[in-house]
């Protein structure tokens, strides 16, 4: 059994840990298993990845632990899907939706008591224009937030958190409606929206936006119908306090792929927490069982 261990260097969480990386490997050998570890950069992960891939030439038990932030496992889990090698997950982001709606445990020895135990289960991906995601991707509001959010980190040092305040108010500040068509397994639809939402796997608005399965084989879309700035500003609480009104705040949809046009040669968008810019079109879709990742329980859990 080979295991590579790739820490990101920037993740939240590391920081204030004493010497990750020697935890982490006297960790996991106390509980069997013999592991490399890297502590690198969060640009490196993919690389590393695709070099650890590429020597699994003899079959066998071949895992790979990703220890990050949601960003971190969605750049692992891009070069891990469709391939034997599995996916563990060390939480030591800011935020860990992934490993919270895995149901991995966010403190370190007891994700390590996960990855010991080995037991894979298979979960979806979904992708944006060949770009692999975990969570979520998004249009409009929110990739401009993201954005605004690192742009106030690199600006004062601060943290994900800290940096979440002032890049609301720039948000609204600047934040515009657009004309986009929506074409699904259902048909199309052309709206005028300031966000579109794009889950992988469906996502409940009034439970906090968890997901109770991973392997649903579905997006989840949701189209936002405020059109108010009044509107747009109550909609986090109402989602917090489970009063969303899926009718006339949201249109859900939940299809296996969908395409957004716009007449914008490109556009903003989230994947899994970073903004980038792609040319529109925007084709999703999701990957049923793509990815092989280590976890104590079903990914279904209803």
């Amino acid at each position: 059994m080979a295991v590579l261990v790739l820490i990101n260097d920037g993740a939240g969480a590391v920081a204030a840990l004493d010497d990750i990386a020697t935890t982490v490997h006297v960790g996991l050998l106390k509980r069997g298993i013999e592991a490399e570890v890297r502590l690198v950069a969060g640009g490196q992960i993919s690389e590393a990845a695709s070099q650890f891939v590429s020597q699994q030439t003899r079959s066998g038990e071949n895992i790979l632990v990703a220890g990050g932030g949601d960003g971190t496992l969605s750049s692992a889990a891009a070069v891990l899907a469709e391939t034997e090698v599995a996916l563990g997950v060390l939480p030591l982001g800011t935020l860990n939706h992934f490993a919270k709606d895995l149901g991995v445990p966010l403190e370190l020895e007891a994700a390590m008591d996960v990855i010991a135990a080995r037991r894979p289960v298979l979960v979806d991906v979904a992708e944006v224009n060949g770009r692999v995601f975990l969570n979520n991707s998004s249009i409009g509001l929110y990739p401009f937030f993201v954005a605004e959010r690192s742009a106030e980190q690199k600006r004062r040092g601060a943290g994900k958190l800290a940096a979440i305040g002032p890049a609301l108010v720039r948000t609204f500040r600047a934040v515009s409606w657009q004309l986009v068509r929506i074409s699904a397994d259902s048909g199309a639809d052309q709206v005028l929206t300031p966000c579109v939402f794009v889950g992988n796997n469906f996502y409940d608005a009034g439970d906090f936006g968890r997901r109770k399965s991973l392997s649903s084989r579905e997006l989840c879309v949701y189209v936002v119908r405020q059109r108010t700035w009044l509107g747009l500003a109550l909609l986090p609480f109402k989602i917090a306090l489970g009063l969303i009104d899926t009718h006339r705040d949201l249109e859900l949809l939940r299809p296996s792929r969908i395409e957004i046009t716009s007449n914008r040669r490109e556009t903003l968008v989230s994947v899994d927490g970073e903004a980038i810019r792609m040319k529109m079109p925007l084709h999703f879709q999701t990957r049923a069982a793509a990815l092989k990742v280590l976890s104590f329980r079903d990914p279904d859990t209803k």
